[in-house]
Formats: C-alpha cells, sequence, structure tokens
C-alpha cells in the first residue's frame, strides 16, 4: 500500500492526545481505613474489572478514530497491482472502431466488436482506453478511463452499423488529439475496420501523428466479396405521341472481387412492381438496364429499382422519384407589336418556354385592354412585357393576385415610362426605374454578378446555364432596388439586371431590360431559355429540386419568409425547419436511405436518398499499406519510473477510493465512542 499524500501520515502523532487524557485522568483509589464496614455495600469484583475493560477500549477507538482519519486524508492506494504488471509500463489507448456501411457485411461488425472486446480484456488493471466509432465523422464515444469493465459494457451495446461512407482521416485526427490529454507516456490509436480502400483515397496523402503515439491496425473480415448495386438512375420524359410516358435508365455495378451467376432487376413505382428481368454481369463489372413505363397521373412518384442474387443488401435498391405536373399557366400581357411574327415582342418568350415537345408551360397571350381581372387566378405566373399602363381595376387586380401567392413577372423596355412605371407598380416592382440608358452595340454591357444561393440561379446546371458573358446589352433601365429586394443579376458597372422580391405569399421579379432583341441580343444565348425556365418556376414556387440525394448530404428546401417546413424520414420521423435569411431551410438528417416526405404550407412534396456508391466497392487495403502512409516521430521526453506511475496510482486510488469507507468507518466508530463513554465511570 502507498499513500498519495503522505505528509498528512503525520497526523498519525495526533493518537497521543487521547492516550495522554487517558493517563492523566486515570484515578488512583484511596484506602480508607472505618472502623466498620456492615453498614457499606459490597462490590463484586466482576463490576470493577467490566468497568476497566470499557475504559480502555474506550482509549483504543479514540486513537483509532485519530489514526484513521490521518490515514484517510492521506489517500491510500493498494499498489500490488504494479507487482502484477511484471514491470510493463502503463498504456493510453484509443481504440476507432469501424461503424459504416460496408461493415455490415457478412460479420464484419461482429468480428470488430470482438476484436475490441478482446483487446480490452488483455489491458492490465491501471491501463487505460478510449472507444470512438466513426464512418464519414466521429459518431459516440467514451471518453478515456480505467474503468474496462464499462468500456466492455459500452462495446457490447454499440448498435448495428448505419449507411455513412467511411473516412479515416477525421477520425486519426481525434484520436491523437485525445491521446494529448492521456496520463501515460504509452500512447496507442487502435483502428478496427474492414480497411475499404474507399475510406483511404489517395488524394488524402500522409497522416502525421503526435511525437509518441504508435498506430495499431486490426483488420476484420475477409477479402473475397460478392456485391451488385445500382449507382444511378435516370428518369427521361419521352415524346406525348408515343405509349410510353417515361423511360427509367438504371445503371448497375458489380463491385465484388466474386462475380455473381444469377442475378435479377426489379422496377416498382408508388410499391407496384410494374417489370423484372435478369441480369448477366458474370464477364462485366457493368450493365445499363431500360424501363420504357407509363405514368401519366400528376404529382409526385416515387421509384425503385432493385437488384437481387448478392450477399449484400444495404446497397441493393436505388431511390428515385418521377414528377409529373400538368403543364404551368403563364398569362403574358404584352405591349405593342409591329409587323412581323418574329417582331412580336412575346415571340421570344413563348418559344423558350413551348418550344420542346411536351412543354412543361401554357402561355396565352393577351392585350393590356383584354385583361380581365376575373382571369388572373387561373394563372401561375403573369408576365407584363413592356406595359407601362393598365386600368386602376386592373392594377388593384394584380396587386391581390400577386399577395395572394402569385407570381409576376415585369419586364419594362422602350414603350414604357419611368414616372408612369412607378406610379401604377410602385407597390409591386423590386425596383424603381430611374432612367433609361439606350447605347451603341460598341458599348453593349455584359452580366458578370450572379448571386449563385438566389433560387432562380442555383438550380441552373454548371458551365454554360450560368456564363451570362456572350450576351450584350446596349439598352435597359437604371433602377433602384427597394428594400427587401434580392439583385440576382448585375451588368459589369455594378447596375441591376433581375432583381426579386416577396409580397405577401406571391413573388415578383424585375428584368431591367427587354426581353426580346430590342435592346439585346440576349433572345438569341443559350442561357435565355434556362433562365426564362427557372424565372417562371420561381414565381410559381414550384421550383424543382434535386431528385436524388446521398445519405449525409445537406438538403435545401424553398420556405417562404418567417415560414416552416415539416420533413418525414422513411422511419416516419418529423423535423420542424424554420426558414434562414435567404428563405431557405436545411435538413442534415439524411442518415437512412429512402424516400423523405416535405410540406411547406400547403404544399407537399419529397426527394430520394440513397447510399454513397464508393460505399458499395467492397474492396480493402492490406495493413501494410495504412501503417505506411501514417508517419510519427519517435522522439519523445523520458520519464522516471516514478512518474510513469504515479498518474497510475491516482487512477488506482480513483478507482479504489478507500479514504471514503475509512471516513464511513470513522464516523461508526465515533457514534460507538459516544454511547461507550456515556456508560463509563470515570
Amino acid at each position: 500500500m502507498s499513500f498519495l499524500s503522505p505528509w498528512y501520515l503525520l497526523g498519525l502523532l495526533g493518537i497521543g492526545i487521547p492516550l495522554a487524557i487517558h493517563l492523566i485522568r486515570r484515578q488512583r483509589a484511596e484506602r480508607v481505613v472505618l472502623p466498620t464496614v456492615r453498614f457499606l455495600k459490597r462490590v463484586p469484583k466482576k463490576l470493577f474489572y467490566f468497568q476497566r475493560i470499557q475504559q480502555w477500549l474506550l482509549l483504543v477507538l479514540r486513537v483509532a478514530i485519530a489514526g484513521l482519519l490521518a490515514i484517510a486524508f492521506a489517500r491510500p492506494v493498494i499498489t500490488g497491482v504494479y507487482a502484477q504488471r511484471a514491470g510493463a509500463a502503463p498504456q493510453s489507448l484509443v481504440i476507432l472502431l469501424d461503424t459504416s456501411m460496408s461493415m455490415r457485411y457478412a460479420d464484419r461488425f461482429d468480428k470488430g466488436k470482438a476484436a475490441v472486446i478482446s483487446l480490452l480484456r488483455s489491458l492490465q488493471q491501471g491501463d487505460e482506453a478510449a472507444i470512438v466509432t466513426f464512418a464519414d465523422s466521429p459518431g459516440a464515444m467514451k471518453p478515456l478511463t480505467t474503468d474496462l469493465t464499462a468500456l466492455e459494457a459500452f462495446v457490447r451495446n454499440i448498435p448495428a452499423p448505419g449507411y455513412r461512407a467511411t473516412h479515416f482521416l477525421t477520425a486519426l485526427h481525434l484520436a491523437d488529439q485525445i491521446l494529448q490529454s492521456a496520463h501515460y507516456q504509452e500512447k496507442t490509436v487502435v483502428l478496427v475496420s474492414d480497411y475499404q480502400r474507399s475510406a483511404a483515397p489517395a488524394s488524402s496523402g500522409i497522416w502525421t501523428l503526435s511525437p509518441g503515439i504508435r498506430f495499431k491496425g486490426i483488420k476484420v473480415g475477409g477479402t473475397k466479396t460478392s456485391n451488385l448495386t445500382v449507382t444511378d438512375v435516370r428518369t427521361i420524359q419521352r415524346p406525348a405521341q408515343g405509349q410510353e410516358t417515361h423511360l427509367i435508365v438504371g445503371r448497375i455495378h458489380s463491385l465484388g472481387t466474386d462475380p455473381v451467376p444469377e442475378a435479377r432487376v426489379f422496377l416498382a413505382i408508388d410499391g407496384s412492381e410494374l417489370t423484372s428481368g435478369p441480369l448477366d454481369l458474370r464477364d462485366r463489372s457493368e450493365i445499363v438496364v431500360k424501363f420504357p413505363v407509363t405514368v401519366n397521373q400528376a404529382g409526385l412518384h416515387r421509384g425503385t429499382l432493385t437488384v437481387a442474387g448478392d450477399r449484400f443488401e444495404p446497397d441493393n435498391t436505388h431511390y428515385f422519384t418521377v414528377r409529373v405536373e400538368p403543364p404551368l399557366r403563364v398569362l403574358c400581357i404584352k405591349g405593342e407589336s409591329v409587323a412581323g411574327v418574329a417582331d412580336d415582342k412575346a415571340y421570344w418568350f413563348r418559344s423558350a418556354l413551348e418550344r420542346q415537345v411536351a412543354s412543361p408551360f401554357q402561355v396565352d397571350l393577351v392585350d393590356p385592354q383584354e385583361l380581365l381581372p376575373d382571369a388572373l387566378a387561373s394563372y401561375a405566373v403573369v408576365v407584363l412585357m413592356d406595359v407601362g399602363n393598365l386600368a386602376r381595376e386592373q392594377i388593384d387586380a394584380l396587386q391581390s393576385y400577386v399577395k395572394g401567392g402569385g407570381g409576376l413577372l415585369l419586364a419594362p423596355a422602350g414603350g414604357v415610362d419611368g414616372a408612369d412605371f412607378n406610379r401604377n407598380y410602385g407597390e409591386l416592382t423590386p425596383a424603381l426605374l430611374r432612367r433609361k440608358q439606350v447605347s451603341s452595340d460598341e458599348t453593349a454591357l455584359t452580366i458578370t454578378q450572379v448571386h449563385g444561393h438566389h433560387s432562380v440561379v442555383r438550380f441552373l446546371q454548371n458551365g454554360e446555364a450560368t456564363d451570362f458573358s456572350a450576351a450584350r446589352f446596349h439598352g435597359y433601365w437604371r433602377t433602384e432596388p427597394v428594400d427587401g429586394s434580392d439583385v440576382i443579376l448585375r451588368f459589369e458597372n455594378g447596375d441591376a439586371v433581375l432583381v426579386a422580391k416577396r409580397l405577401g405569399n406571391g413573388r415578383v421579379l424585375l428584368f431591367a431590360s427587354s426581353l426580346d432583341p430590342e435592346w439585346n441580343n440576349f433572345p438569341r444565348q443559350v442561357t435565355y431559355l434556362p433562365l426564362m425556365h427557372e424565372s417562371v418556376r420561381y414565381l410559381a414556387g414550384s421550383q424543382d429540386q434535386k431528385d436524388a440525394y446521398r445519405v449525409g448530404e445537406i438538403v435545401p428546401l424553398s420556405v417562404a419568409p418567417g415560414g416552416a417546413a415539416r420533413v418525414k424520414s422513411p422511419q416516419g420521423e418529423e423535423t420542424l425547419l424554420r426558414s434562414t435569411a435567404a428563405d431557405l431551410a436545411f435538413y442534415r438528417a439524411t442518415d437512412q436511405p429512402g424516400f423523405y416526405e416535405t410540406r411547406s404550407g400547403n404544399r407537399l412534396s419529397g426527394f430520394a436518398v440513397n447510399v454513397s456508391a464508393r460505399e458499395s466497392d467492397l474492396t480493402t487495403l492490406a495493413l501494410n499499406d495504412i501503417s505506411a502512409r501514417i508517419t510519427h516521430s519517435e522522439a519523445q521526453q523520458v520519464t522516471s519510473d516514478v512518474e510513469q506511475i504515479s498518474p497510475l496510482r491516482f487512477q488506482l486510488e480513483k478507482s479504489q477510493q478507500f479514504w471514503w469507507w475509512i471516513l464511513l468507518l470513522v464516523l461508526v466508530l465515533g457514534l460507538f465512542e459516544i454511547f461507550l463513554a456515556n456508560r463509563t465511570y470515570r
């Protein structure tokens, strides 16, 4: 036994206090000669000896209380464990247990847990360890402790692996940080995993651990695997004259080391199996399947493409959506037209929306005097193209239409008077018109600034679809955006081109130039069509989000200002999301593959989530390949045996806590001393 605070043992000198008091106060019997003793009561000798025993017992209790108090404050610890270590230095370990999707293959996860438990049982008393689960990021963990029994119980209660991908680097960094606060000089990171090749990409380079930290790998699972997975599904809308409305194209890969002799693929829409067929991947690693289907009913349809026949089910189903919507009705109120169809102000805009077969838009044209206020409710979007003056009744109807949830696109051009426009549409417009700028083609401006996070341009594809540099503008309105509006596009001189704002439940866009070639060549550029499509979808509040996401990916959702969105997971759990300053809500709990249902206001929609394709590649790395990529410095401070063992003593004392039991014993002895003192004659 040793003591953590041995100076308190000087308190043992205090046992002399009750001893001295006992000796000083000891009474000696006086001899008294009496003429007669017949009137005195005879005292039995047994009572006399019993009183003496009580006095000695009382002395022992008081000495014991003083001595035990000194020992308790000195914090005793049993040091027999040092001899059991047979000279081995205590050690600190951080055990990383892989819980990614690949660990669901066969019995890999069970073997991983068994390996961790076996490692814990091989540790000696006083060693400390921490457990960290991880996939693409660290998960549940148990901090450094010497309670090996608690660590083993923690490992046994770790749930089955999820569906996330594997990444070693973040877990190794966390283990390195944990070991910085470890008590012992012997520090080791133990990585228990199937060592999937995708978890250690070549681009991650060399991983450096802190000086003195060693690495040990434990590999579970075999090298032979058999796995089929659906890596991608595309939905192609077919021409309206065809019998089938959509073509489902799926890409299936064989990613195991052993080929699958017999396999089948199944296609289901809204839970009903439509078709199936055999697959032959014995001589190749990839195959493309195509299924023509008929989906006519408007709405969002849920589809699954499933393969069967391999040994790994978590990645056998790919979830996708098929959205069938009736054409968006757009009412275009156009200004005066000049001779020739091609010179019609609405020709280019209408062609952009209705050019393709089975267009998702339906455009109706009216002159300003033909606009009926009661007809606005049947349209999703209204476009004022080079229109400055409307009747008061028509303007009031437009305001009510937008505030009630309608969309309005304002495109003033040469036929509009700025003062009249601001007076008539001042409450509607996101920007006031200040001055008309018309120059020669040699001094034309280009669009150089794009607010990429706004909904109108966020859904455009990368590349040419967001490159507006080819468009030249020699005429436009200089504007003054109103409070609460967002400038989506700007010219190179900083003037606004496309401005947006919300009004009530509706949305308004202002395009500061013409939508026909009067002031620019924009309608002849490739960016014109996608921008018009996304602008109309934005105004109608029906922009399409991505068809499918990956597990762990953040999903942005469009939400009205101050509003909220509800997301229901495949397990039925609901999450309430509030909108941000950008009228977006971000959903992060995409931990399970399947279909997620979203609701914002009266709009019901959804999206699909699938597992990562790289996690389906079960190819593994050799332990030597991982060890070669981990470097650490062997330079470390040499400490004495006393310095090495001192933290161990503190850890042992913390687990033993004998001082607490000694104080409890002192309390019991004190109560007994009080009882005995009151019954002892002095």
